[in-house]
C-alpha cells in the first residue's frame, strides 16, 4: 500500500520529483468587515486562486458533490490525480497577513466535499434533501473469493473507505447474491478490490456477502460523497454564499443527517446554532459574540457521532426573509493561527500533529477564517502548502 512510513520514503519521494508547492493569495472578501468570534469563508475572496462562483448554483436542496476539477469551483490545486500508484500528503505550509488590524486569528484549510444549495429560506419546517448517488465506478466480480475489482483506470474508486453506503446497477445481470435498489456496505480490501456486506456493522466485521457467479454485463456501484465517503470526519458548515446579506432574522438552524456509522435520524443538539440577523456575505451564520447558539464553524453534532455520511433535512425555524444560504460539507486538514502583523505562522506536518494530513485525489482546498478581532473588507492572505506523494 502506498504511504509515508520514514523520513527516508520522504526524502526520496522529494528527489524523484514527487512534490508540489501551491502558493496561494486571497483577500477576505465579505459585503461588511467581520466582527470578533465570527468564521467567514475566503470563498469568494479576490486573489490565487480567484473568486469562486459554485456555491450559490444548481437545484434547491440538492448534493452536489464538489472536486479540483469542478466547474467554477476556484480552490487551491495540489498537484493532480497521483492514486491508486500514490498517496498524497500536506508536508508543510504558511500562512501570513500584512493587512492592518486583522491579527489574530485562524485560516483553516479544509477540504469542501460537497454541498446543498439552500434558496427556500422563507420555509421554517424541515426542508427535505436529495441525494442522489453520484459518484460511480465499474467493476467485475470474483466468486471464488466474494471480492470485487475496480475496472475503471479512474483514481477516485481509490477513495472509497469501509462502511460507504452504496448501490449497484447492470447492463445485464448482477453476480448471484447481489441485487438491485439495495443498501449495500462496502468492506474496503486495497485500493483496487472491495467486498459488499448487508449492513454496516457486517462491513466493519469483514462479514462479507457470498458471492456464487460473476454475472453478465457491465456492473456499476454508485456512492454519494466523494472523498471521506463514508463520512468519518466530515462536518457541516452554514454560510451564506451569496453577494447579498440574507433577511433580517435570527432563526435557529438544524440538521438532520445520517452519521458516519450510516445511522439516521440524527439532528444537532437540544441548543441549536442561532443565525445572524442580515448576515453578511461568506460569513458561516451561526458565529460571532460568544453566548447561547454561538459556535465554532462547524454544526454541532448528535452526541456520540463522528461525521456526516449525508444531510437529510435543513432547517431555518423562522423565515430568514430573503437571500440564500449553502450547507457544505467539509473535513479539515490544517490550521494557522496567525499571531502577529507580518509574521509568517508555519506548520511542519512531519514533526507536528496532525501528521501529514491525507490529501486525496480530487481534493477542493479552500481555507475559512476565524476573525480573532474586527476584519476589514479585503484584507489579504497568502502563503504556501508544500504536498508530497510516495
Amino acid at each position: 500500500m502506498p504511504g509515508i512510513a520514514s523520513h527516508d520514503q520522504l526524502i526520496n519521494a522529494q528527489s524523484q520529483g514527487q512534490t508540489y508547492r501551491a502558493n496561494f493569495g486571497k483577500n477576505f472578501n465579505p459585503t461588511t468587515a467581520a466582527v470578533a468570534n465570527e468564521w467567514h469563508t475566503l470563498f469568494r475572496g479576490n486573489g490565487n486562486p480567484g473568486p469562486d462562483a459554485l456555491f450559490n448554483t444548481g437545484t434547491n436542496l440538492a448534493f452536489q458533490a464538489v472536486k479540483d476539477n469542478t466547474a467554477s469551483a476556484a480552490s487551491i490545486q495540489h498537484g493532480g490525480n497521483v492514486q491508486p500508484t500514490y498517496y498524497k500528503y500536506l508536508a508543510n505550509g504558511s500562512a501570513v497577513t500584512a493587512a492592518a488590524t486583522v491579527a489574530p486569528g485562524t485560516l483553516a484549510l479544509v477540504d469542501v466535499i460537497g454541498f446543498y444549495r439552500v434558496t427556500t429560506v422563507t420555509t421554517a419546517t424541515a426542508q427535505s434533501t436529495a441525494n442522489t448517488l453520484g459518484q460511480s465506478d465499474t467493476f467485475t466480480a470474483d466468486a471464488g473469493t466474494d471480492t470485487c475489482t475496480w475496472t475503471s483506470t479512474a483514481s477516485i474508486p481509490s477513495n472509497v473507505l469501509t462502511g460507504t453506503r452504496v448501490r449497484l446497477t447492470t447492463t445485464g445481470t448482477l453476480p448471484a447474491g447481489l441485487a438491485l435498489a439495495t443498501d449495500y456496505y462496502v468492506i474496503r480490501a486495497t485500493d483496487t478490490t472491495f467486498q459488499l456486506a448487508t449492513t454496516f456493522a457486517n462491513a466493519r466485521a469483514g462479514t462479507q456477502i457470498n458471492i456464487t457467479d460473476a454475472g453478465t454485463g457491465t456492473h456499476t456501484v454508485t456512492w454519494l460523497l466523494p472523498r471521506y465517503t463514508n463520512g468519518a470526519g466530515v462536518q457541516a458548515i452554514i454560510f451564506n454564499s451569496n453577494a447579498t446579506p440574507l433577511g433580517a432574522a435570527t432563526p435557529n438552524m438544524s440538521l438532520g443527517y445520517t452519521n458516519s456509522e450510516q445511522t439516521t435520524s440524527r439532528a444537532t443538539p437540544t441548543v441549536l446554532p442561532i443565525g445572524k440577523t442580515a448576515a453578511s456575505n461568506s460569513i458561516v451564520v451561526y458565529t460571532g459574540a460568544t453566548g447561547v447558539g454561538k459556535y465554532n464553524y462547524n454544526v454541532p453534532l448528535q452526541s456520540g457521532d463522528a461525521g456526516i455520511a449525508e444531510v437529510n433535512t435543513i432547517q431555518n425555524s423562522i423565515s430568514y426573509v430573503s437571500g440564500e444560504y449553502t450547507v457544505a460539507l467539509v473535513k479539515e486538514l490544517a490550521r494557522f493561527p496567525l499571531s502577529t502583523l507580518g509574521l509568517a505562522a508555519e506548520r511542519n506536518f512531519v514533526f507536528e500533529m496532525p501528521s501529514l494530513p491525507r490529501v486525496y485525489d480530487g481534493a477542493a482546498l479552500y481555507f475559512l477564517w476565524g476573525s480573532g478581532v474586527a476584519t476589514p473588507a479585503n484584507s489579504a492572505f497568502s502563503g504556501h502548502l508544500d504536498l508530497v506523494w510516495n
